[in-house]
């Protein structure tokens, strides 16, 4: 009888060791930092640790962790034997739920598509990123930018005709890229608008009203300790349904302070679990990418036929004019002052963060806490504020309208933003229009239009009396064309201006063009641009003149505009 009471007593005591040795835990991401593709989830939990092996769980994490980054640390006396990575299926009365194991078989089958959609993803962003390579090469090579003087007019002309074949045939390779990557985000949102009918679908075959268990993802990290202790554990793993894209404000108040850049992050995640009250870390590193060593291939020389397209046509941009908002902003002092009270403006999120850079990727690490929930839409958060140097200046082209535009150059905008993007144009407080900001190119300086000011006019006219026609020996025709801009300020103060022409260009060894006056213009040769800058004084005027001569055969009708 002793024995068999001693046995129950050292079962029961067994028993309850094996319960405090495995215990699940619940917690909150600390820190989560968001990368362009992916982010880090920092976990934390304080456990109290019995002698020997324990067990601890971490419960209730996202569904998309890549369990091969998975890191596990702590403070105390015990060692980290082991880490895995489980989907924990409840256990649910079958007769509720009609075939639990179906639909078990049926998300495993969706999440292994989404993951190998995932793959494809990765691949066409690579090759993206090769053809934006290859075309940033392409654009920066001196021979099309008109920087090698010794080339001849004929070896730039095949240069141009080679540059156009290629960016058709790159332009063309970006657009297929991403009209298969627009179909494959479809597939992704389709499976997941699918997982989750099927989750809704469980919760309505519970008939008896009780609360249906969901799939638990878990971190589970096995513990060896001499004696009991207590222990402060460390998770940190990395998941792919998560990323940030950059995006900018440019904002211009007046012609007299400097442009305000707003960089903000447009943050996505997909993770199953909503971030709540977390501190975020911005990261324009992408872990995905991979940081191999590249080699170089045997380099062989070849005969390139220039000339095999020169039937198409040319490439051509536009752009359109944004319409430009009724309503304005309040004035943006740091405070206002009426007559009963000072009401200062409230603060921007960008305050709060703080910038960490290195020779490899910039952190941006917001001192607020965001919540981020899990629904795959854009959510915004401010990351920091800049003013840009600016230089305000007009710019008008007579020749294809008489309009004159308020425009703010800025030098040094590549010192200010590390990541392309698109970013909105905004003018005392009217929206004007987009551009896009693209770091690394062959412009160090942009150009932003900032709309029309009609205090400024401008004409350009052509004077008929000084244009004239001559035969030589019976055989050629000299035309001569004379136009003049006439430029009037109307404003109480002086302005600088830009005014841009052109001369004509031709490929006819027949047909000769001379420039006889351009006012000092300065010429490009290679586009035939004319530019002048120039300042006109309060309430003045200024003239440009053009004069040109257009030697051709008289068999030959030569249009001029």
């Amino acid at each position: 009888m002793k024995r068999i009471i001693t046995l129950a007593i050292c079962l029961n005591l067994f028993t309850a060791n094996a319960i405090e040795t495995e215990r699940i835990v619940k917690s909150k991401p600390e820190k989560i930092v968001v990368y362009t593709q992916g982010a880090q989830i920092h976990r934390t939990t304080s456990v109290n640790l019995v002698a020997g092996q324990n067990t601890i769980i971490f419960s209730g994490l996202e569904n998309c962790i890549n369990t091969s980054a998975i890191q596990a640390s702590g403070n105390g006396n015990f060692i980290i034997a082991d880490i895995q990575h489980e989907v924990h299926y409840p256990e649910v009365v079958k007769t509720k739920l009609n075939g639990d194991v179906r639909y078990k078989k049926v998300i495993k089958s969706i999440n292994d598509s989404i993951q190998d959609i995932n793959f494809l993803l990765e691949d066409i962003r690579s090759k993206q990123d090769a053809l934006s390579t290859e075309k940033s090469v392409l654009l920066n090579y001196s021979l099309y930018k008109g920087q090698n003087k010794k080339d001849s007019m004929a070896y730039l002309k095949d240069g141009l005709t080679y540059l156009r074949e290629k960016l058709f045939n790159i332009n063309s390779e970006q657009m297929k890229y991403k009209r298969e990557k627009e179909k494959l985000d479809t597939k992704i949102k389709s499976l997941n608008d699918r997982i989750y009918a099927i989750n809704n679908e469980i919760n309505n075959q519970n008939q008896g009203g009780e609360e249906v268990e969901v799939v638990d993802y878990r971190v589970i990290i096995n513990i060896i300790a001499d004696q009991a202790t207590a222990a402060t554990i460390n998770l940190n793993y990395y998941i792919t349904g998560a990323g940030w894209t950059p995006s900018y404000d440019l904002r211009a108040i007046s012609n007299e302070q400097n442009v305000k850049l707003t960089y903000k992050a447009q943050i996505y995640q997909q993770s199953g679990i909503d971030w709540s009250g977390v501190k975020l870390v911005l990261s324009t590193a992408n872990p995905n990418r991979s940081y191999n060593i590249p080699n170089l291939s045997p380099w062989y020389l070849g005969y390139t036929n220039y000339y095999n397209n020169k039937e198409k046509k040319a490439l051509s941009y536009s752009s359109n004019n944004a319409p430009v908002a009724a309503m304005k902003d309040e004035t943006t002092d740091n405070y206002k002052t009426t007559d009963s009270e000072v009401e200062y403006e409230a603060k921007n999120a960008s305050n709060y963060t703080t910038v960490s850079e290195n020779v490899i990727e910039t952190e941006y690490e917001i001192k607020l806490n965001y919540s981020i929930p899990c629904d795959g839409k854009t959510h915004f958060a401010a990351i920091l504020v800049k003013d840009l140097k600016t230089i305000y200046r007009y710019k008008a082209i007579p020749k294809l309208n008489n309009n004159v535009y308020l425009t703010a150059v800025l030098p040094d905008w590549e010192d200010a933003i590390t990541m392309s993007g698109e970013a909105s144009i905004y003018y005392d407080g009217s929206y004007i229009g987009n551009t896009s900001l693209i770091p690394g190119g062959t412009e160090d300086t942009i150009q932003l239009s900032l709309g029309i000011d009609k205090n400024i006019a401008i004409k350009r006219q052509k004077i008929k009396d000084k244009c004239s026609q001559k035969l030589l020996d019976n055989t050629d025709i000299v035309h001569q064309y004379t136009y003049e801009i006439t430029m009037k300020n109307s404003r109480s103060s002086k302005i600088e201006i830009e005014v841009e022409d052109q001369l004509p260009l031709t490929y006819d060894k027949n047909v000769s063009i001379e420039r006889k006056e351009i006012s000092g213009a300065k010429y490009d040769e290679v586009t035939g641009i004319l530019k002048w800058r120039s300042t006109i004084q309060a309430k003045d005027s200024k003239k440009l003149t053009i004069v040109y001569q257009v030697k051709a055969p008289k068999t030959m009708p030569v249009a001029i505009n």
